[in-house]
């Protein structure tokens, strides 16, 4: 193989390199960064499958990531057998290589198809042995023996040069075939990526739950007197709660439920009176 097809294998595989590495540090950056252990604390329900299904899709999707990277890594071997073979309707894998040939035959070193060089060399082998045939009957002829030694020269010469050939388009073979396998781990990489995000955030929806809402259950609670200043009371339950003189200055009652509560000398959210409000702080629960 060239130097330059070799240092461009090299790079093609030196950035796998690089993607493996990256992908491995993502997949320790979810684990020690999703606090799995958060899963156990989820009651049985929708949000624990979810939880449990997005941290598996994720990691899946780093490890596909990985494996997909190593296979360029993988030795990539094309024959000028393959090539003929695949010629007319090649197999998925040759295909790249098979378009690119199509669309610059000049890399199939002046012959029209893989399968022309085939024949010239299967012809040149032919030839070869005959110049060894007729060497070996030249006997002592010493005329005779000059002849099949240069016939046998430019046997060897011939041969040599179509090997040549061959070598340098198995190796644009292979390295187009390198290509192609790179081009794909990338596709794979960005739909693995995708997966990756839709399982974090999955994850880290379902395994934090937004935090329970207590609603203060003081229904007939005798409350006289109570000091419930700058109180959270938001949507408690007052129903038939005796609030007589009780403080409830500042204290924040909304969506809280009052009905047949009782209110006297109550100073209301507002600051107001209950008893100048018509017993009532009905109207002034909203700190003023």
């Amino acid at each position: 193989m060239t130097a330059p097809l070799e240092a461009a294998n090299q790079r093609i595989r030196d950035a796998a390199k690089w993607l493996i590495a990256s992908a491995a540090a993502v997949g320790a950056a979810l684990i020690a960064g999703s606090q799995l252990s958060s899963i156990g604390r989820l009651d049985p329900g929708p949000r624990l499958w979810i939880a449990a299904a997005g941290a598996l899709v994720g990691l899946t999707a780093v490890v596909w990531a990985i494996w997909t990277a190593v296979g360029v890594l993988l030795p990539v071997l094309v024959l000028i057998a393959d090539l003929a073979a695949g010629w007319e309707k090649p197999p998925r894998a040759l295909r790249p290589v098979v378009r690119f040939l199509h669309q610059y035959p000049k890399f199939l070193q002046g012959v029209g198809s893989p399968a022309a060089l085939i024949t010239r060399r299967d012809k040149l082998v032919e030839g070869l042995r005959e110049a060894v045939a007729a060497k070996a009957s030249a006997g002592d002829d010493p005329e005779a023996l000059w002849e099949s030694e240069e016939e046998l020269a430019k046997a060897r010469a011939g041969l040599a040069d179509v090997d040549q050939r061959i070598t340098a388009v198995e190796d644009i073979a292979n390295h187009e075939a390198l290509k192609a396998r790179f081009h794909a781990c990338l596709r794979r990489l960005l739909a693995a990526t995708v997966l990756a995000a839709l399982g974090i955030v999955a994850f880290a929806w379902a395994a934090n739950p937004p935090p329970r809402t207590v609603t203060a259950d003081l229904r007939n609670a005798g409350l006289v007197n109570a000091f419930l200043r700058d109180a959270d009371l938001r949507g408690a339950r007052l129903d038939g709660a005796d609030l007589t003189g009780a403080d409830l200055t500042g204290a924040t009652l909304t969506g809280a439920s009052i009905s047949r509560a009782i209110w006297r000398n109550t100073t209301c959210p507002d600051g107001t009176n209950s008893d100048a409000n018509r017993m009532t702080c009905a109207g002034h629960l909203a700190p003023s």
